[in-house]
This record gives C-alpha cells, structure tokens and sequence, in this order.
C-alpha cells in the first residue's frame, strides 16, 4: 500500500455504499482547474457494507459513469483510490528504538496486538511518527488483502489502472490539513450514514475512528417531525438548517437530539487525546456533504465548551489547491468531493 508519485496524471476515485465520485484536475505552471468530476448515485445492492456485492454490474457501471461526467472530461484512466474506514486499520504502535532497515521485520511481530487480523492476511504500510525516551511511534495503516485484491480486480474489469491506494482519513487530511500545520486538528467528515473522525498533526494521521451518525441523522429526523418526504428535508436542511425562521420556528430545536448524539462522539474522542497527550486540540474541522447543514459549525461549537477554546469550522477542500481558478466546483458543493479531492491532489505534491 506504499504510496508513490510519478510523472502521471491522476484521477482521485472515491467509491462508497451510496455514490461514485471523481476528479480530476488540469495543472499548468500558473492555474490548477478541473478537467472533470462526477457523483453518480450508487445503484441498490452493489455495495452493501462496503463489500462488492456484484462485482460484474459494479465494474459495468464505474465504466458508463466515467464516459460520461457531469463536468468535462477524464484524460487519463489512471486512478487513485480510497480504501473505506471499515476496511482499514490505522494503528499507532510503540517500539524500541532501532534501525531504520529493521522496522519492517518487528512490526510484522509487534502489529498482530494491535490489529485484528493476521499480518499475512494485509497490505501494510507504516511511517516513524517520532522518536520518544522510550524508543519510537510508529504509524501502521493495514488493509485485509482480500478486499484490496476484489477491489483492484473491479476496478480494472472497468477498463481503470491503479496508480496508489491510501485510506479515506489520508485523502480527506491531504485536502485539508497541510504538512506545515503543527498543532493537533480534528476532521469530522460527515457524509450520509457515518462520520469519520480523523486525528491529524504535522500533515500525518495521528488516529481514526468512524460512528454511523451523519447526515441522514438529521434529514430523517426533519422529515418525521415536519411529516415531509426526505427530499424536502434535505432542502430544509440545506437551506436552513439551525436557524429558526417565521416558515420552520422550531427547526433547531428538532435537530438538537441528533447534534447532541455527534457532539458527544466528538467529546470521546476529545477526551481520549486529552488522557494521552497535553497538545491542546484549537480546531474541529467539518466536511463532507453532511456539512452542508447550514449552521452546524455554529450549533456544534456551543456543546463543545468543557474543551475550549476550540474553534469549529466548515472545510473548504479547495483552499490548499495550488493557483485553483474554476468556477465549476464552489466551497459549498466541493464539500460532497473532499476525499476525491485529496486523492486527485497526488498529482499536485
């Protein structure tokens, strides 16, 4: 799973249980714009817990939607990948201090406490967090080869050329956090049925964790109370979202149940850093299309004031693009593409 770079263009290929979105971008010296993307719907029955379960249709219909994306065109049939959170470990593990060259060998005895399967039976990666009186922390990103093996045979029934494969959490955190930013950053990255919560510091992945709370949490809770079908709720949600208006007086209210259930999946994991390290956490960074209800970044920072100041904030995955001029894709809409974004972004660093 070693990430590698080379004179090549890429697409950044995000497949999940609901929808195929991908993205590419056109680099010239003075500009970075969009040669195509797409989000296409996910046919029932395909991918159900992010496992193939019809791999022909599957390949069949990644090959039709990039044919023909909603925007542009692709160049290329080179892709990077995400591999989702559910089949994916990212461990931070401890060991004595040694040479560089020996690292491999004691992770292969040391891993298997940490994660739940054989080390046989993964692709593994790992990167030197830092050195520590005791010795070393060593991050470990390792995903089941089963999968890995089904999901590259897919891909390529599709007519696409793997060119890297990283996990979700690595993708979202190259869109958003850059290497240069030290201090600890907290990602939520809310898409419909979960949100990943992704530790970052110094442009490396510190720890992850995924809970199914997300955006549908709030468009079903809208559309029971309201008696709407859930197209007009995610509209309201959008649209107004925790501002109580004339037409919806008591909108924040009939949200706050569901808010509260995340806030307090954020506070977990705020309170684990806290037991572990001193560095204060001053960001919560939200993103994903479940960060498109309008006021979340407002509503959410009230609940978190046992661990202030921190600041919670809305992404804007296209803030870190090098010389980015296009008007195709907006801040606002950007936010449903974070990860493809930073799958695309290998092309630019």
């Amino acid at each position: 799973m070693g990430l590698f770079k080379k004179k090549h263009h890429y697409i950044g290929l995000h497949i999940n249980n609901h929808a195929i979105k991908a993205l590419q971008f056109d680099v010239s010296k003075s500009r970075t714009k969009l040669r195509g993307f797409t989000n296409v719907v996910m046919p029932k029955g395909m991918i159900v817990s992010d496992e193939f379960a019809d791999v022909a249709a599957l390949a069949d219909f990644i090959s039709r939607s990039f044919k023909k994306p909603q925007h542009g065109s692709f160049s290329t049939n080179r892709v990077v990948v995400a591999i989702p959170e559910s089949k994916s470990f990212v461990r931070i593990i401890p060991l004595q201090k040694m040479k560089e060259s020996e690292i491999a060998n004691a992770i292969l005895f040391e891993a298997e406490s940490y994660i739940p399967l054989p080390m046989d039976q993964v692709y593994f990666d790992w990167q030197v967090l830092r050195e520590t009186d005791g010795g070393l922390e060593i991050l470990v990103i390792a995903s089941p080869k089963a999968y890995v093996d089904k999901y590259i045979s897919v891909l390529e029934s599709s007519g696409l050329k793997i060119a890297g494969i990283e996990t979700e959490s690595q993708s979202v955190a190259r869109a958003l956090v850059p290497p240069s930013v030290l201090e600890p950053i907290l990602i939520a990255d809310m898409d419909a049925y979960k949100t990943a919560l992704v530790m970052v510091q110094g442009g490396t992945l510190q720890f992850t964790s995924s809970v199914p709370l997300a955006g549908n949490n709030f468009t079903e809770r809208l559309a029971k109370t309201l008696s709407i079908s859930q197209a007009e709720a995610e509209k309201i949600k959008r649209n107004v979202g925790f501002a109580n208006t004339v037409e919806y007086p008591n909108l924040k209210i009939q949200m706050l149940p569901a808010l509260e259930d995340l806030a307090a999946e954020i506070k977990n994991i705020l309170r684990f850093h806290y037991d572990h390290h001193q560095d204060h956490i001053g960001s919560l960074v939200l993103t994903g299309g479940g960060a498109k209800l309008q006021h979340i970044a407002e509503a959410l920072e009230t609940m978190m004031d046992q661990y202030a100041p921190i600041k919670v904030t809305v992404a804007n995955p296209l803030e870190h693009i090098p010389n980015y001029r296009d008007e195709a894709l907006g801040p606002y809409e950007a936010l449903s593409y974070t990860t493809a974004i930073g799958l695309a972004m290998w092309e630019l660093t």
